[in-house]
């Protein structure tokens, strides 16, 4: 039985070639893009749980009070690690400290004993020895339960190891890190692509320490167990699976403020492990809604694909009146009827899921270049398995269901002898579906237009500075000490505008960040926060910053106790002018305001702009040139002699500020891609459809229009007639989509602080363009049938 049923749905879709293609290329589009869409969803949500104890990991994040905010802070005071242990509930507590948060130990490079082979940039972290407890990473050589034995024990990963060494297997070798050696003691997998901590090397907690101390701590606090002004340290705790998160949050948050005297009030918030990658620790979830939003879009996808083969089953009923009315009039019954039509449905899914995954597998590498991801197709891979079915599943129970319940429910004597049986509720569904196409390819097409322009917008603003033609140099600390040198021999050379030393690895996306200031007027037990630059004499004339009030730095040992701050800073400080003079203290040094720069952007643009200081004290190791578009690259030697010169042995390696701008919006741009690309996708099955709707209306009235020709009527009349009502449709999707399409981009375009205005013209642009899609698509079809030999079409019956 189930042979012959296979049988017949073969022929049928022979005796249809046509519309057998426009259906199976639907489908296929729309599975193909739909399973790789949802994969990439499915792959954002992955993240972290590879983890068998993810459930019960939790980051402990700062909310620091501050006058008119509270400031989020991923990391916490290393006693608050102390203070987590006596809390019921708690079974172990994780401390992580990146070597960026200590200048001391801010030297990237590592090398082996012989410095033969030296490799900078790496992504180094200090933990503590139980950092294998609490993440599954895999351990290819080591003992878990030694992870990291002594202060000088280092852990690798495997592609480290092999770049210092030319093997994994790289126990009992020394490391050199920061003037010392370490022994290699663990070798890593490399961390997985899902996994929110990624790092080349880890390093004891206890070494961080020793560093911390000999250097003289931090103002009064001479430990890391100590000091509760240093929020660097992100604190893992694993919970017990029925501990009670908002008790532990609260307990903390007493303890510290008492600890502190309330001096700065900070309450401290439990995040789950497995909500990292998608939920900000200020409770953003811009990141997760995206990825909700692109699910919706894989599942609108494939109901559009689903939608077009409904469309034209139900609308090629007619033609499959007799050929139903005679099975049901010899005995058949309408549940054989019933799997007869789903096997049609079964075996024309069967060709465009074979398409799919040739479209697919021909796609891949655009798919990783777009996403920044790499698609992975294993039979292994049971994520993506699970995908694939419930995906076909689900389409061809949404495509199959109701044609077959509705072609297997004809009344075969009203059909033999009206040759008709279908009212105005199965074509009223079929108009309905048109619309909800077009509806989501209107909503797509809006996205895709607001999201280009908001990314244009933030591309092209104006940030305060001049970004282009500087690219930054991180020179080892060493180095620093003949800093006026370098400075000097570079700025005589061709090509070369001006050079300058500063803290700031990326003066686009400034990290440090501290309360250390007091001023006439500020308020007791009220924190301040700003963000803090150490920079030399040509920094401001470098990056182009402009003052609005005082003179820069002069080079001389008074402007240790001299500072700059920007608009911001002085305006949240309640300071009237003139700034030029005011006395303030910072950190253990009081001073004095030299200069207040215009505010410009040194944060994200999702962020406003906030309270920034410029000092000239400190460690100043990152090289900014500002070069010419013709001088840049004797200008990258120049420099790249210098470090040669000065470096020793460290690779030399540079990044322009415009390109390290733009890769922080790198997410945003590729979302709006993908948005983009799967918004033409949707149009172009919606308008294949269409076209086929089209064809097959075209063929019904045959004899009308042949006989209207006959009467005289023009070829433009004949394509109105055909095209008016899918217009009609095109259009009522359009107004319906409007307000859904502002009220999604509205929502959208509130995760920036600076953001374009949504005008009436992105969605009038956009309406025009898919009502002329569809006129397009339409006429096509309908001038080829007003054309025809009228003759002809009165012959054919």
């Amino acid at each position: 039985m189930i042979k012959n049923y296979f049988k017949i749905a073969w022929r049928n879709l022979k005796a249809s070639k046509f519309y057998s293609v426009v259906n199976i290329s639907g489908l296929a589009v729309g599975l193909a893009t739909g399973i790789m869409l949802l994969l990439w969803v499915q792959n954002e949500c992955s993240y972290d749980t590879f983890n068998q104890q993810y459930k019960n990991i939790y980051q402990l994040n700062s909310h620091i009070t501050l006058e008119t905010k509270s400031l989020a802070w991923q990391g916490a005071p290393g006693p608050l690690a102390i203070m987590s242990k006596k809390i019921p509930g708690v079974i172990s507590v994780l401390r992580l400290v990146s070597d960026n948060e200590n200048p001391t130990l801010s030297d990237k490079v590592l090398s082996n004993i012989d410095q033969t082979k030296v490799f900078d940039n790496n992504n180094i972290i200090y933990a503590e020895s139980n950092f294998l407890n609490f993440f599954n990473y895999k351990l290819l050589h080591g003992n878990r339960n030694a992870f990291l034995p002594n202060s000088y024990s280092v852990a690798l990963t495997q592609s480290t190891a092999k770049k210092l060494f030319g093997t994994d297997d790289a126990i009992g070798k020394i490391v050199q890190f920061d003037k010392n050696n370490f022994t290699v003691t663990s070798v890593l997998q490399d961390f997985p692509h899902n996994s929110s901590l990624q790092y080349d090397a880890i390093f004891p907690v206890d070494y961080y320490a020793r560093q911390f101390a000999a250097h003289g701590g931090n103002h009064g606090w001479k430990t890391i167990d100590e000091d509760v002004n240093d929020y660097s340290f992100r604190t893992f705790l694993l919970l017990n699976p029925n501990a009670n998160t908002s008790t532990i949050e609260t307990k903390l948050t007493h303890l510290f403020n008492a600890m502190k005297n309330g001096q700065t009030p900070t309450t401290f918030q439990l995040q789950n492990l497995g909500d990292l990658h998608l939920t900000g620790i200020d409770g953003d979830n811009s990141a997760l809604q995206m990825v909700r939003i692109m699910a919706l879009v894989a599942i609108l996808i494939l109901i559009i694909a689903s939608i077009n083969y409904v469309n034209l089953s139900t609308a090629r009923a007619l033609t499959r009146i007799k050929e139903i009315s005679i099975k049901k009039i010899i005995g058949a019954k309408r549940r054989q009827l019933f799997l007869q039509f789903i096997t049609e449905t079964v075996l024309t899914f069967m060709f465009a899921i074979i398409i799919a995954i040739a479209l697919i597998v021909l796609l891949k590498p655009l798919y990783d270049r777009i996403t920044g991801e790499q698609l992975i197709l294993s039979l292994s891979n049971f994520s993506m398995l699970k995908i694939w079915f419930f995906t076909l599943l689900g389409t061809i129970l949404i495509s199959s269901i109701y044609p077959a319940m509705l072609l297997s429910s004809f009344n075969p004597l009203g059909t033999v002898r009206d040759k008709s049986f279908l009212g105005i509720n199965t074509s009223s569904f079929r108009k309905l579906l048109v619309v909800l196409q077009f509806v989501i390819s209107f909503i797509l097409l809006v996205g895709t237009i607001i999201m280009g322009k908001q990314m244009e917008y933030i591309s092209n603003k104006d940030l305060g500075y001049d970004k282009n033609y500087v690219f930054t140099v991180s020179f080892p600390e060493e180095a620093t000490k003949n800093a006026d040198a370098i400075e000097n021999e570079l700025l005589l050379q061709k090509g070369i505008l001006n050079v300058s030393f500063s803290s700031a690895g990326d003066i686009t996306n400034v990290t440090e960040i501290s309360g250390d200031i007091i001023w006439d007027g500020k308020k007791d037990n009220v924190p301040f926060m700003l963000w803090r630059v150490q920079a030399d004499k040509n920094f401001i004339p470098t990056m182009k910053y402009q003052f609005i009030a005082g003179t820069n730095f002069t080079g001389t040992a008074s402007d240790d106790n001299k500072y700059i701050l920007n608009e911001t800073a002085v305006k949240a400080m309640g300071l009237k002018p003139p700034y030029v003079g005011t006395k303030i203290g910072y950190g253990n040094a009081d001073g004095e305001i030299l200069g207040v720069v215009k505010d410009f952007n040194f944060k994200s643009l999702k962020d406003p702009v906030a309270p920034l200081i410029i000092r000239t004290s400190g460690l100043k190791n990152i090289l900014y040139v500002r070069t010419t578009g013709a001088g840049a690259q004797s200008a990258i030697k120049a420099v790249e002699s210098q470090y040669k010169k000065n470096a020793n042995d460290a690779p030399f390696s540079y990044d322009f500020l415009d390109k390290t701008f733009e890769s922080h919006y790198q997410s945003q741009q590729r979302t709006g891609t993908l948005f983009t690309t799967f918004a033409a996708i949707a149009i172009f099955i919606s308008c294949l459809g269409l076209f086929g709707l089209a064809t097959y209306t075209a063929q019904v009235k045959t004899k009308e229009i042949g006989i209207r020709k006959v009467l005289g009527a023009s070829v433009g009349s004949v394509v109105q007639l055909i095209s008016k009502d899918f217009l009609k449709l095109v259009i009522i999707a359009t107004v319906i989509a409007t307000p859904l399409a502002y009220w999604s981009m509205n929502k959208w375009l509130q995760d920036f602080a600076y953001r374009i205005d949504i005008s009436w013209w992105m969605f009038a642009s956009a309406g025009i363009l898919v009502i002329l899609i569809a006129l397009f698509t339409v006429s096509f079809q309908a001038i080829k049938a007003a054309v025809a030999n009228p003759i002809k079409s009165l012959r054919t019956e």
